[in-house]
């Protein structure tokens, strides 16, 4: 029987609390949060160049950026989203007429659409159950995200696309138990404003 080591525990425990803030907060403050956070999504993207952008559906509390990849299609932008296989991530085009259907965690996906290589994509909107001020990340615990970007775990990488958490205010901590195998952040944007956690272009 495998035993988690303390850093794992720390991350498990960490999460189970920072979950249960996320689904505890009530649909009237999680609208207005959801607003706040898309508009912030769409004015943070349209100061950029990139075309090639990836974002999230929601799920289990994830804010809802559902009209802000409407506004980014609207304006232009190739919006992707993250599809599974196995144990690797791809990202396929979406539109909003996409059929979508859930995978096997019960997340929505798009059934069809062109695949962009995580490389090849200029903004990455990631999901986040924590976050730290220095651009550490706490996910769902899965390793997708980490696997799909692995070549920008260097804290001084330039190459490959932009990595933005996406979250609400409140699931920042002041220190995060990171991994050798955890991603770091370029920035972070959340209803309370943008923050980057280290210098990238626009």
């Amino acid at each position: 029987m495998q035993h988690d080591s303390p850093l794992q525990q720390a991350k498990r425990e960490l999460r189970s609390t920072l979950l249960e803030q996320r689904m505890a907060l009530s649909t009237g403050r999680r609208h207005l949060l959801d607003r706040q956070l898309c508009a912030r999504v769409v004015g943070f993207l349209s100061e950029s160049s990139g075309v090639r952008v990836s974002a999230f559906w929601p799920f289990r509390g994830e804010p809802d950026l559902r009209p802000a990849l409407i506004a980014l299609h609207e304006a232009g932008r190739q919006v992707h989203l993250p599809v599974l296989l196995d144990s690797s991530m791809q990202f396929r085009r979406w539109t909003p007429t996409a059929e979508m259907q859930p995978n096997q965690y019960g997340i929505a996906e798009p059934v069809a659409g062109a695949i962009c290589a995580p490389d090849d994509l200029n903004w990455v909107m990631m999901p986040l159950v924590g976050f730290s001020a220095a651009g550490g990340r706490l996910g769902m615990g899965g390793g997708f995200y980490d696997r799909a970007f692995a070549s920008r775990r260097s804290a001084s990488g330039s190459d490959g696309p932009a990595l933005v958490g996406v979250g609400y205010g409140f699931q920042e901590v002041d220190s995060l138990p990171v991994q050798h195998w955890d991603v770091p952040l370029d920035a972070v944007i959340t209803d309370r404003g943008t923050h980057r956690c280290r210098d990238f272009a626009l």
